[in-house]
């Protein structure tokens, strides 16, 4: 009787995959609270049995995934000179941008005026044409935040929008 039975491996790659949709349409979510250093380890410990976590903290992070070989490099661009408080305001602009409550649109838009920016102040000569252009077009963006119209802006927001948009200018003039 044990040799009349056959796994039926269609059916569980076809089960599989209908539970790997539905758990991606209805992800999970268990909050952890991670308690002060205990036993002297510092942090928490999160363990996912559903699929990888990378947590990178750190500027320049490098990662390799699933390689036998890998070979990784940087390179640092260093700014023009009379460019650095331009290419300052512009990443504080950057790391700003969630809490600012822009569209969607909006927050491609200003992401991809800072490159322009950070691209064209890490150039030998850059073109202060582009940097003008691109940081004018970065304060109309954040007005909408600064003038306390945009979706989601509170007062706080709105002052800090006021405050890149101001740095922006002084950037510029400096």
């Amino acid at each position: 009787m044990a040799s009349d039975f056959k796994i039926n491996k269609q059916g569980i790659a076809k089960l599989q995959r209908e539970l790997e949709r539905e758990f991606a349409r209805n992800p999970i979510r268990v909050p952890i609270v991670a308690e002060a250093s205990i036993g002297g380890a510092s942090g928490g410990m999160v363990v996912n049995y559903n699929g990888p976590v990378v947590t990178v903290n750190g500027d320049h992070a490098q990662l390799a995934w699933s390689n036998d070989t890998v070979t990784q490099s940087q390179s640092v661009s260093e700014i023009a000179p009379g460019f650095a408080d331009v290419a300052d305001v512009v990443t504080k602009v950057l790391a700003a941008l969630q809490v600012l409550g822009l569209s969607d649109g909006d927050a491609n838009e200003v992401r991809e005026q800072a490159e322009i920016v950070l691209k064209e102040v890490t150039k030998e000569q850059p073109d202060a044409g582009v940097v003008k252009r691109a940081v004018t077009m970065l304060k109309g963006l954040l007005a909408a935040a600064g003038a306390g119209v945009a979706a989601a802006v509170t007062t706080e927001t709105a002052e800090v929008a006021r405050g890149l948009i101001e740095a922006l200018s002084g950037a510029l003039a400096g």
